[in-house]
């Protein structure tokens, strides 16, 4: 996959403090202690270790720095997803913000979740998900006003397709474009707008209980049914219009040319 290369601190940066806070204790006691035990009767590495010694303490600060800033961040992280309470505040994030909301909310639901501290706001594949055994790639998009259309998809499914992922899972605060919809139909593509990922977050939320209409896991798909009509596998659809809105239902493939449905 094409994503920089991460740094040794944006790793540590991502990983829970304590991670940073037992390498700044390894590297305190191996400097000050454990190498000039090893250093044996020769003369050049006595010399050597003698002039490492000293930067003990140097080393146990900068990973203590880091684990400060890696608990603030962890700390924001849950922040932005307890803190969310509809569309405007979701869409009120900035695009980085909107990526780690995306990422915490996925590791509450049990993902391990890979993701970096690039630079770009839009840098193809933002999130990589990894769950029994599976691996989903997620884009997230923090769109206010414009809609998501069929390229960014195409786009998505080629690197999903190049990078033999499972399945693919584009993210928005905004909506997506019905171009955007029927090509995902059939395909592993999971599209979550803004109304499906508050339902998300809102699941998470500490001292809340995932509920059965949250948003699908990606790796935990249903399995879709035939169609009762012409027999083709069918793709669960969410109702737009009428007394069902917001509502999801299987339907054809095939549509329009099969209208063929069955309730979710």
């Amino acid at each position: 996959m094409s994503r920089r290369k991460e740094k040794i601190s944006d790793l540590l940066l991502m990983a829970p403090w304590w991670v940073s806070a037992g390498l700044g204790v390894l590297a305190y006691v191996g400097l000050r202690w454990i190498l000039p035990a090893l250093a044996g009767q020769d003369k050049l590495v006595q010399a050597v270790i003698a002039g490492l010694s000293p930067l003990a303490p140097f080393a146990a600060l900068v990973f203590g720095i880091i684990a400060v800033a890696s608990a603030l961040l962890g700390a924001k992280r849950r922040r932005l997803v307890d803190e969310q309470q509809s569309l405007e505040t979701l869409r009120a994030t900035s695009w980085k913000d909107f990526e780690y909301l995306v990422a915490e909310a996925y590791r509450r639901r049990g993902f391990t979740v890979d993701y970096s501290l690039g630079k770009g706001s839009d840098g193809g594949v933002d999130l990589v998900l990894q769950k029994d055994g599976r691996r989903s790639l997620v884009q997230c998009k923090q769109w206010k006003v414009f809609s998501v259309g069929r390229p960014v998809l195409q786009q998505m499914f080629g690197v999903m397709t190049a990078e033999q992922a499972d399945e693919a899972t584009i993210v928005t605060s905004g909506r997506f474009t019905e171009e955007a919809r029927a090509f995902a139909s059939g395909k592993p593509i999971h599209l979550l707008d803004g109304p499906e990922l508050l339902e998300l977050v809102s699941s998470v939320q500490a001292g809340r209980e995932a509920g059965p209409n949250a948003e699908p896991e990606p790796a935990q798909a249903p399995t879709p049914p035939r169609c009762p009509r012409c027999g083709k596998e069918m793709v669960l659809r969410t109702a737009r219009r009428g007394k069902q809105a917001g509502g999801k239902f299987w339907g054809c493939q095939s549509y329009p040319a099969c209208k063929g449905v069955m309730p979710a």
